[in-house]
């Protein structure tokens, strides 16, 4: 009998530790703080989770790519200065960045906010459109784009894009959102 009850025992902590074990590979991965730029008077923060990776533009934006296996979206980040866009309004500005991805007009137009680390609101603008390429459209994978643009000096401008297209299942649009929720625009 006591042979019984050490066996059971033994058994009960291995199931124990195994559901630890179990569990703590179930915990969501470490995100990776980052800046960007990594300087400058205006910066984006972001906590990237694992798996997700980073690639910088000719333009000086940075992409956040999800892993692989789920790769219908992307997120893009920039801080745009430009004297000559200098006084325009949102919508042109909006219609400048657009134009370089093949944007040419948007369905529909928003408000927008975002919070700084301190807790202040942000307001923008945020624009939806089609990207016009011509080969993913007539296979049924034309891709939408919504790019959020705010003021933050007479010429200076932060944008935030997400760019989606068909396929995204609800656990990528999560995933995508909970990355979206983990960025915050800063000014020093």
């Amino acid at each position: 009998m006591a042979i019984r009850r050490g066996l059971a025992g033994l058994t009960m902590r291995r199931l124990v530790l195994l559901l630890c074990v179990l569990a703590a590979g179930a915990l969501p991965a470490q995100a990776k703080a980052l800046r960007f730029p990594p300087t400058g008077k205006h910066v984006f923060l972001v906590d990237l989770p694992k798996g997700w990776q980073t690639k910088t533009d000719a333009r000086g934006g940075l992409l956040l790519i999800p892993p692989s296996q789920s790769q219908h979206a992307m997120i893009y980040l920039a801080i745009l200065v430009d004297d000559k866009l200098r006084g325009q309004p949102v919508n042109a500005i909006a219609a400048e960045v657009a134009k370089a991805v093949g944007v040419e007009t948007f369905d529909k137009e928003e408000p927008a906010r975002m919070t700084d680390p301190q807790g202040a609101i942000l307001r923008g603008t945020a624009f939806y459109g089609k990207i016009s390429e011509k080969i993913p459209e007539q296979r049924g994978l034309a891709r939408r784009a919504k790019i959020v643009i705010f003021p933050l000096e007479p010429n200076t401008w932060a944008q935030a894009w997400t760019v989606t297209q068909p396929g995204m299942n609800p656990v990528e649009y999560k995933a995508v959102d909970r990355v979206l929720n983990a960025i915050t625009l800063t000014s020093e």
